[in-house]
């Protein structure tokens, strides 16, 4: 299936449910951050997706000059709203670190090992968190915003 929101030609995803509404979406994320307004259009016209021949995304096009290396991360799934509030609401209910991480970052997407995406509010900043290392050492900034990172997803291979 083609989407808007990704310009990869080759990149292959399968939409994991039916849309929703901008009630719901705000029912579950009432909080303002940059890019909402194209987050929110991604749910209406597709809530959820699966790369099912797997899909990666590149750090590189959103870091600065002086940094020294980038990271390409996989992803398997981006949420469907009723899965994000239920690993949102997860989130909160966790150690002190990750309850204070989630009020301020939103869950949407995950690779194949479990590590997520995040939108912080209300930058709009996506971040991955890498499980293995915490919050505290397994952050990174992936790209500025939603389009952004949607923009970048290519195919694995």
């Amino acid at each position: 299936m083609k989407s808007s929101f990704f310009k990869h030609q080759n990149l292959i995803l399968k939409v994991q449910n039916k849309s929703v509404t901008a009630d719901i979406i705000e029912s579950v994320i009432p909080q303002s951050f940059r890019g909402k307004e194209e987050f929110v259009q991604f749910y209406l016209s597709q809530n959820g997706v699966y790369f099912p021949e797997g899909a990666k995304i590149s750090t590189e096009h959103f870091q600065g000059t002086d940094d020294e290396g980038y990271y390409e991360l996989e992803i398997e799934f981006i949420y469907s709203i009723e899965h994000l509030a239920k690993m949102w609401k997860t989130a909160k209910e966790n150690s002190d670190s990750m309850k204070i991480f989630a009020e301020k970052h939103i869950p949407f997407a995950r690779d194949a090992a479990g590590n997520e995406f995040y939108i912080e509010i209300p930058s709009g900043v996506i971040k991955y968190v890498s499980w293995e290392y915490g919050i505290e050492e397994g952050v990174v900034d992936v790209a500025h915003c939603f389009k952004d990172f949607c923009i970048e997803i290519k195919p694995l291979n």
